[in-house]
């Protein structure tokens, strides 16, 4: 079978969205299966490797989300199915490649949508939440719903945004992670200064919430508890982070892209923050429990479903509440959280999520073909 994955705002540094295809299309490919992927680029180009084909297509930056880029020129897409024509299209995106995909289904392509995003959360924090935006919203889930065959959220809150829709179905499958990347230090060393070293990986944007970690560092700071943040990601929000942060103990390491090192942050921590309100998993959450670290997290969004009270801690999104959620968690065992922690995360592998997939794909051939 040979796989298309199609996406937008795929590029060097974005996040969950590259890590999950990459480790899927692995997958498929060992497998059996072929696997191309088509993302924005600078340029019109494509790549050979001996795992898969990559199509970049030449896209503008989206002003306002620090250097993402979306496909606009629909026919270079069309063109390239045309080409190198898929048996299924793997879809990560609900905008500009929702149509194009969709008039290759009338060819009798599946598609399948991995929900990486809530469109009423991504519209909501931009615009704000009004009833003209909700019943926007009831539009977009409406024209995406009836364009694919079916529909992978990795959480019930991802997949609740299609409850009120008249929806194929969806399949619930949780994202993995790399277990031997991420995993903790055999004997876990601490700075021996009294000073708690926290963690957060998150894009630095208004949607993501970084500046509650940096305020809850504040607080934390200004009560007498000795801690120091490091920040790992970048974004349009940077700048202004920064700038609050001055006098505070915290670092700012921009974008990371070795993601040993990354892993050596989160290992490092005693604590990870995952400020997002509004993520359908929380994928460098679960690096951080992987990796021996417990975690806070909102109370909204999905991240509260990947936790136990055992692993981390659910707080309000504010900087008191999260201040006061991560001085609990220090006052917990470190080395017994810390098995916890991984423990928990290794239940969430990418061969698991590949197996799920695979299953999803295949019956939905199945089903296309007996409706033939």
């Amino acid at each position: 079978m040979h796989i298309m994955q199609l996406a937008n705002f795929h590029g060097p540094r974005s996040g969950g969205i590259r890590v999950a295809l990459d480790e899927l299309a692995r997958r498929y490919i060992d497998a059996g299966h072929r696997c191309t992927l088509v993302i924005p680029g600078e340029d019109d180009s494509v790549e050979e490797s001996p795992s898969r084909r990559v199509y970049r297509v030449g896209a503008p930056v989206i002003p306002g989300l620090g250097g993402y880029r979306m496909i606009l020129d629909r026919s270079s897409v069309k063109n390239i199915l045309e080409t190198d024509p898929p048996d299924l299209i793997e879809l990560s995106d609900k905008t500009t490649l929702l149509g194009v995909s969709h008039r290759w289904r009338a060819q009798a392509t599946p598609i399948i949508l991995i929900s990486h995003e809530r469109l009423d959360a991504v519209l909501t924090g931009v615009i704000g939440d009004h009833p003209p935006v909700r019943a926007a919203v009831r539009r977009l889930n409406r024209r995406v719903t009836d364009r694919v065959d079916a529909i992978v959220a990795a959480s019930r809150f991802a997949a609740s945004e299609f409850d009120q829709a008249s929806s194929p179905p969806v399949h619930l499958i949780p994202l993995g992670v790399d277990l031997d990347c991420f995993r903790p230090e055999p004997v876990h060393q601490s700075r021996g200064d009294g000073c708690h070293r926290l963690v957060t990986a998150v894009r630095l944007s208004p949607e993501k919430c970084p500046e509650l970690a940096v305020e809850a560092v504040r607080l934390l700071s200004n009560s007498g508890c000795r801690v120091h943040l490091d920040v790992l990601g970048d974004g349009p929000l940077r700048r202004d982070l920064a700038v609050a942060a001055q006098g505070l103990p915290i670092t700012f390491h921009g974008h990371v892209a070795d993601r040993d090192m990354v892993a050596r942050h989160l290992r490092a921590a005693a604590v990870a923050i995952a400020p997002g309100p509004s993520e359908t998993f929380g994928l460098a959450a679960l690096e951080a429990l992987a990796s021996g670290t417990p975690i806070v997290v909102p109370r909204s969004g999905a991240l509260p479903e990947l936790i136990t009270p055992r692993v981390g801690l659910a707080a309000e999104s504010t900087p008191a509440a999260f201040a006061d959620a991560i001085r609990r968690v220090l006052t917990w065992n470190r080395a017994q959280a810390r098995r916890d922690a991984r423990s928990h995360a290794e239940s969430f592998t990418w061969d698991s999520a590949a197996a799920s997939m695979l299953d999803v794909f295949h019956k939905v051939q199945t089903h296309r073909t007996v409706a033939a």
